[in-house]
């Protein structure tokens, strides 16, 4: 009876072909490349993926799937407390995440930038598109339990999926790990303060527009 595959060397594989993806970019990578740096035989390689690409997809959405597991374990409770006190509830929360990414940029870089010109380039989008998703779903629910704030939730996303990109582009070019989680506090802060003014603010009611004569 046949073994099954060690899966120690499936990670080999996997942390041996981030790092190629993420340095010479898919295109440009081969099976040997990846088998040489984890010090394995290409026999093994499809002891686990079909090809070059299925071995950069299974990394690319096992990755998606721990960044939106970290998106995901914001508590309900503080996340619906739009107020700068509340907000302060989920700074370790953002710290963690922002630590998250820096040590895991290799991977930021093979997702955003390494299948550029390939038949995978398909997941950077797919990557974003989810982030989008995943931040809609939790702005919607924080617009549920608190129907006061003026933000549409689609809007409220793509201003949360938008400040996660650039801070991932930024880490994947930084030197040094930048201060990340102060900067999406002072950026809660502000939202914060905007919102409960507004919300506490008449809305405007627009003059009529005179007719226009033919």
């Amino acid at each position: 009876m046949a073994r099954a595959p060690n899966p120690h060397l499936r990670d080999g594989l996997i942390q041996a072909a981030t790092s190629v993806f993420a340095e010479r970019g898919l295109a440009q990578a081969r099976v040997s490349d990846i088998t040489e740096r984890a010090g394995t035989s290409k026999g093994a390689f499809y002891l686990f993926f079909a090809s070059k690409e299925a071995a950069y997809v299974a990394i690319a959405r096992g990755f998606l799937d721990e960044v939106l597991g970290h998106l995901r374990c914001y508590d309900d409770a503080a996340c619906a407390d739009l107020t700068p006190e509340g907000l302060a509830h989920i700074d370790a929360r953002d710290a963690a995440f922002c630590d998250f990414l820096w040590h895991n940029r290799q991977r930021l870089a093979m997702v955003l930038e390494g299948a550029a010109g390939t038949q995978c380039a398909f997941m950077a989008d797919e990557f974003l598109d989810s982030i989008l998703h995943t931040m809609r779903d939790s702005m919607t629910r924080h617009h549920a339990l608190n129907p006061q704030l003026p933000m549409d939730p689609d809007f409220g996303a793509m201003l949360s999926a938008g400040l996660i990109f650039m801070y991932a582009r930024r880490m994947i070019r930084a030197q040094t790990q930048p201060d990340l989680a102060t900067q999406i506090h002072q950026f809660r802060e502000i939202t914060a303060h905007g919102l409960m003014h507004v919300a506490r603010s008449p809305r405007p009611v627009l003059a009529a527009q005179p007719e226009v004569q033919p």
